[in-house]
Formats: C-alpha cells, sequence, structure tokens
C-alpha cells in the first residue's frame, strides 16, 4: 500500500513532524557530533543517550510551555514563566548527566568528563549546557509548534470548505426533487385524464421514484445499480405518455453493483433531453441514453435529435445543464469532463467521470 501524506490527518502529520524531529535532535545530531570530537564509537553513543534523557523536558516546551502561553496569547505570562522553564531545563540537563554517571555500562573516561563537570554543584556554574546551544534546541522546537498549528489550521479549513460543499450539494439536491415531482405529477395528470389503463402501473412506478428521492437521493452516495433502476423506472413513466412507446432507447454496459454515485446526479441531463424532445411536437423524434462504466471511468450520455429553433442548452427555466457542472464542479473537480456535441440533426451530451 502506497504511503500518501496528504491522507494523514493533522494529528498524523503532526505525530510525524515531531518523530523526526525528536529523532533529530535525540540521534542524529547527537551522533554526527559524536563522530566528530571522538575516536571512540562508545562515547559517540554515550552522548546520544544524554541526549536521549533530555527530551522529556524539550517535549514539555512545546506540547505544554507554548500552547498555554503563547498559544493563547498570553505573552506576559510566558515571559514569566520562561526563566523557570530555563530552569527545568538546566536540572533535567544536570540529572541526565548524573544518570550517566552511574551507569557502568558508560565507558570510564566518558563518565569522567562528566564527573569533571560537576552537574551536582550550582555553585561552580549556572549552566551545565551550553545556553547557545539550549536556544537552538528550543527555537527548532518552536518550529515544530508553528507546524503543527499549520497543520491544525489546514485540517480546520478543509474541514469548513467540505461542510461547505455539503451544504450546497444538498441545495442542489433541494432544487432537483420539486423540479422532477413537478414534472412526473403533470405526466400523471395527462394520463388520468386521458383514462389511461397505465395509470395504475404509472403511479405504481412513481411510488418506487418516490421512495428513491425521498430517501436514497438523501445518501451521499448510492450504487450505481439503484441509480440505474431509477432510470429506468423514470424511462417508463415518461413513455406512458407517448406514440411510439420506444421513442427513448437506454442502454447499459459493465458492472454497476460496485460503483458509488452521487443520486440524481444525471436527472437534469434526462429531464433537459425530455424537456426539448418529447415535450415538443417534433416529427420522427428520438432519444438514446447510453450509460457505460468500467474500474477507471464511466461514461454517460445523452442523444436527441436536434429541436428546430430551440437552444437546447441555454433555454431558461429549470436547473438543466448549470445544475450539472455546479455538481460536477464539487463532487468531480478536475476528475470530469463533460463536453456538448451538435451535428446536422442530433445533439449529444457526454459526461465522463474518472473512478480511478
Amino acid at each position: 500500500m502506497r504511503f500518501s501524506f496528504s491522507t494523514l490527518t493533522y494529528k498524523q502529520k503532526g505525530l510525524l513532524a515531531e518523530i523526526i524531529y525528536l529523532v533529530f535532535i535525540g540521534i542524529v545530531s547527537p551522533f554526527a557530533v559524536g563522530l566528530q570530537i571522538f575516536n571512540h564509537l562508545s562515547f559517540t553513543l554515550s552522548l546520544v543517550l544524554l541526549n536521549i534523557l533530555e527530551l522529556p523536558v524539550i517535549v514539555l516546551f512545546y506540547r505544554a510551555y507554548l500552547p498555554y502561553t503563547i498559544g493563547k496569547g498570553k505573552y506576559i505570562l510566558a515571559s514569566t514563566l520562561f526563566p523557570v522553564y530555563l530552569l527545568l531545563y538546566e536540572l533535567n540537563s544536570r540529572l541526565s548527566c548524573i544518570i550517566l554517571i552511574h551507569l557502568p555500562f558508560i565507558p570510564e573516561k566518558y563518565r569522567s568528563n562528566l564527573i569533571s563537570a560537576h552537574p551536582e554543584d550550582f555553585t561552580r556554574g549556572y549552566f551545565n549546557q551550553s545556553l547557545g546551544y539550549t536556544c537552538l534546541v528550543l527555537l527548532a522546537a518552536t518550529s515544530l509548534y508553528v507546524v503543527k498549528l499549520l497543520f491544525k489550521n489546514q485540517e480546520n479549513l478543509i474541514h469548513v470548505e467540505t461542510e461547505k460543499l455539503k451544504l450546497e450539494l444538498n441545495q442542489l439536491k433541494l432544487q432537483i426533487q420539486p423540479h422532477f415531482f413537478f414534472n412526473t405529477l403533470n405526466n400523471m395528470y395527462a394520463l388520468s385524464v386521458q383514462k389511461s389503463p397505465e395509470t395504475p402501473t404509472m403511479i405504481k412506478n412513481l411510488s418506487s421514484i418516490m421512495r428513491y428521492v425521498l430517501y436514497e437521493s438523501n445518501q451521499d452516495k448510492v450504487t450505481l445499480e439503484k441509480e440505474v433502476d431509477f432510470i429506468n423506472s423514470y424511462i417508463q413513466l415518461e413513455s406512458f405518455r407517448h406514440t411510439p412507446s420506444d421513442l427513448i432507447e437506454f442502454s447499459t454496459q459493465g458492472n454497476f453493483s460496485h460503483v458509488m454515485i452521487e443520486p440524481l446526479l444525471f436527472m437534469p441531463l434526462i429531464e433537459n433531453t425530455f424537456k426539448h424532445v418529447l415535450h415538443q411536437n417534433i416529427p420522427d423524434k428520438w432519444i438514446k441514453i447510453v450509460l457505460s462504466v468500467d474500474e477507471q471511468e464511466l461514461i454517460f450520455q445523452t442523444s436527441n435529435v436536434l429541436p428546430p429553433l430551440i437552444n437546447t442548452v441555454n433555454e431558461s427555466g429549470g436547473i438543466g445543464m448549470e445544475n450539472v457542472r455546479k455538481r460536477l464542479n464539487l463532487l468531480y473537480p478536475n476528475r470530469h469532463e463533460l463536453t456538448i456535441f451538435e451535428e446536422d440533426n442530433s445533439f449529444t451530451v457526454t459526461l465522463a467521470i474518472n473512478l480511478a
């Protein structure tokens, strides 16, 4: 499984940055320094152990001191507590030295060097550690704290943007549903006026369609198989109104059970086609709808006879293509292509979605 930094949460990113920082401060840096100043590997490893023992107070700096002072804008408190923290840092450094002095596996000469610094005696110097080195370590810890804040702010921004996208998508769905039911009820009214024997079947189909629109479409995604069943029911519902009933040809290809899709995504394209062909007095009218899917790509295409003197795309009224474009930009940014092609006697809209 390939690792991707962008898929990590801000906490995971912060933890990774923290581990890298601690490994560098506790192991890499002292090891590199030890190789340069010591002739024995055991001395270098002793220096690494000494630095590791000093890590807890460094962690305290960026996990407690900075978040509860600078992080909350308490700059006076930060100035007051900083000398206290330096004292803790110095005590931890001296305690680490004392621990190493009493460890039998530490080379005797290295322990002698630590003893000569008298870490237990404050009268021989206020700072057991170099003050400049201490400042560099704390500056690096401050940088780590800032990096973790940036990760957190980035996560918060992504969360806000995601919630905004969900709200916009829900608003678009709410626009589609009344529009769809308005058209369907008009169809039922026309059949009931004609006392058509197909009316009961139409009511049954409408019931299943309403169940899908009211319940399934509230989900973020549904299986493409359910969406296809819905489209079939809707086409059958629409076909009752027209003669011959095979004006609409819907063909599918591929396995739909494993593909997840946003509900009602294709409805504006279908309704746009019905509106400008089926509901117009056009001789020799026809509509073809094709849905094809594989592991990498989904293609949905509507084709129809070109209505005379009608701008199929830009005619006002309804949600139509504008709704489709908005939803696609929100759901599949940089992963879709919507093309419109017009030739002598046909009008074709093709939607391709990258599923990979």
